[in-house]
């Protein structure tokens, strides 16, 4: 893998992380607070479509192509299932990270982008979700785990 791959993983584990500590810090119940969004309005659902966007990136890497499959009707998985759903996507990114030499293009939508745009992409779009996920808690009255808050210095 390359050195600017690795750096991509490695900012990709770190938000990751975040939405780990999420689900697993997170009560059942809290997980599964309506939010003020119309589809995916729990924390739960989000994991989820989490899981499916990842799935469709890892499979992009192979067939050069971004499509998003069809199986985008959401699921209440349990935490471990969707922890280790999460698990197994993130093995399988790394294994197909270490296929690529970073000069790989992937069809986005007819745009071509290179594997370092979809990877920051995946990227920033967990990251997109983890904002959505803190404000939803502040609007909504659950308590962000302080292994989240203290690093990121939120405030309550």
């Amino acid at each position: 893998m390359t050195e600017s791959l690795q750096a991509l993983l490695a900012d990709w584990k770190q938000t990751r992380s975040i939405t780990l500590g999420f689900i697993d810090e997170l009560s059942d119940a809290d997980l599964d607070k309506a939010l003020p969004r119309k589809v995916l309005n729990t924390i739960r659902l989000k994991a989820y479509e989490l899981t499916l966007f990842q799935r469709d990136v890892i499979n992009s890497l192979a067939t050069k192509v971004l499509e998003y499959e069809e199986e985008y009707l959401y699921k209440n998985l349990s935490k471990q299932t969707l922890i280790g759903r999460m698990a197994e996507l993130d093995a399988q990114l790394e294994e197909a990270l270490e296929l690529l030499d970073g000069t790989e293009i992937i069809d986005y939508y007819g745009q071509k982008q290179n594997v370092h745009q979809i990877i920051s992409m995946m990227t920033g779009h967990e990251n997109m979700h983890i904002g959505q996920i803190i404000a939803f808690c502040y609007a909504t009255g659950i308590e962000i785990p302080k292994s989240i808050s203290e690093p990121m210095a939120l405030e309550g």
